[in-house]
Parts: C-alpha cells; sequence; structure tokens
C-alpha cells in the first residue's frame, strides 16, 4: 500500500509537509503507522499548481527518502494546492510512469489501494475506458486505469458520480467473476481549486484517510481551516485530526470539508 497527502491553503514551500513534520510523508515512506506495508519505497511523485492551470510533476524511481533532488526541489517550490505520493508497488512494475500523481488537464489523480486480481481483470477493466481517454494510458497501474475510467464516466463533469460509476463497473467486475482479492481505494483528485477525496472498499478494510489542521509552519493562518487531507496523521494530536469513515468522500473548498456518504 501507498501513502500519500493533498494541501490546499495559503501557499507554502513542499518540504512543510514533506519533511518537516514529525511523521511526514518522507517518514511513512520509510516507517507507516496505519499500513499493512510500514515500507513505500518503490517511486514517488509530486504535483503542484502555480500559474497555470495544469499542475508541475516530478516523478522518480528511488526511494523518497533517498532522492536529493525531491529534498532540494522541495525547498524552492511553494504552492496553494500540492499532491505527494509515496509508493509501494502491488504487483506492477516500478517505473516513472507508474509513479503517482497522474494528470489530465488540470485534473490530478493519487491511489492507495488495489483493484483485487488485477492481472486477472486487467484486459476487461481497460476495454471499458473510452478511445479519447486510453490515449493517455502511460503505465500499466490498476491505479491509473481507475482514473481514466473515472474520466470516461464523467469525472470532469461530476467528480462524485464519474467515480462512483468506475467503482461500481470494476466492482460489478470482480463480483462476476467471483474473485476473493477485494477493492480497496483511498484516493485523491483536484482540478486545482477543489479537491475530492474518496475511500471505499468491497470487504469494508479500505485503506486509512484523515483530514486535519497539522502545524504547517507559517504565521498567519485562519483558525480551524482545514489545510491537509492524508493517508494518517502527521503528529500525534488527535485534537486536529478526523478519520474519514468507511465508504464515504469529503470535499474540500477554501478551508471548509464537507463529508458524505458514498453510493456505490
Amino acid at each position: 500500500m501507498c501513502r500519500w497527502v493533498a494541501y490546499a491553503g495559503n501557499a507554502i514551500y513542499l518540504e512543510n509537509l514533506l519533511f518537516l513534520q514529525k511523521n511526514s510523508l518522507i517518514s511513512q515512506s520509510l516507517k507507516a503507522t496505519k499500513s499493512v506495508l510500514t515500507t513505500n519505497g518503490d517511486g514517488f511523485g509530486v504535483a503542484w499548481y502555480g500559474s497555470r492551470s495544469s499542475p508541475g510533476i516530478f516523478k522518480d524511481v528511488l526511494p523518497a527518502w533517498n532522492d536529493e533532488n525531491l529534498k532540494e526541489i522541495s525547498k524552492h517550490i511553494k504552492s496553494e494546492l500540492f499532491f505527494a505520493h509515496v509508493r509501494a508497488a502491488t504487483g506492477t512494475s516500478v517505473s516513472r510512469t507508474n509513479c503517482h500523481p497522474y494528470a489530465y488537464e488540470n485534473w490530478t489523480f493519487m491511489h492507495n489501494g488495489h483493484i483485487g486480481d488485477w492481472h486477472l481483470h486487467r484486459r476487461e477493466i481497460e476495454s471499458l475506458i473510452s478511445k479519447e481517454f486510453y490515449a493517455y494510458r502511460l503505465g500499466t497501474t490498476d491505479s491509473e486505469a481507475l482514473f481514466l475510467l473515472a474520466l470516461t464516466m464523467g469525472l470532469m463533469d461530476d467528480p462524485v458520480k464519474g467515480m462512483s460509476l468506475a467503482v461500481e463497473k470494476i466492482q460489478n467486475i470482480l463480483e462476476k467473476n467471483n474473485s476473493t482479492d477485494p477493492l480497496r481505494i483511498s484516493a485523491a483528485l483536484s482540478n486545482g481549486k477543489s479537491i475530492w477525496a474518496y475511500r471505499h472498499s468491497s470487504d469494508l478494510k479500505s485503506p486509512s484517510l484523515f483530514y486535519g489542521t497539522p502545524d504547517t509552519h507559517q504565521k498567519h493562518v485562519k483558525p480551524g481551516a482545514v489545510s491537509t487531507i492524508a493517508s494518517e496523521p502527521f503528529d500525534d494530536d488527535l485534537d486536529h485530526w478526523h478519520e474519514v469513515s468507511e465508504s464515504s468522500y469529503l470535499v474540500w473548498t477554501n478551508g471548509r470539508v464537507a463529508v458524505s456518504k458514498l453510493v456505490i
């Protein structure tokens, strides 16, 4: 399983959450506390929004804790909205094209989890992706396929409905083929202005998902404004972290979070 963080709020340097936290994303890449796999060393990726509508993206296959380029650029890149992901491969190769986040136009997506028996169902699931979006299929992961299928299902017009329809179609394929390997999703999506995050599984054992207000090392912070959505908390202060329940989604807009049930 992977670890990820989505941040939105006042512009901060990427290092503030990637490195300068007690349980930072880089720390989680070495020793995650709420994951079956404690080490996430099969590559990493960061995406950030600036003056252009499409995000900047930097990925590599090195473990995040051992990449000097990541450490250096995180000190200089400042953004009001960024995604970061450390990968633990679940059956597909370690390559840049398989590292998250994935992007299409102004949309960015990252995922922790897996589609059960992916090697058996890959062809059938990929056949549901429209020709328009399949042209952007660069890697081999189930995560990228989920994103492209959700785009096919209308994600850009309705991020909740598009993702729900994609998950429903995948779940139907697993059920039709009597798969005993579950579908598990903890994912984040952004258009550069808002963030959607999803938590769902077919066996009620979704990967963890939290949102909160950690210390982001900036002087002027609006009290109570939620800035961070993550696989796990960055510190031990549970007063400013909230867990998203099973089969739910959240929407972040202007520092406020609304959580609702995800209907599949």
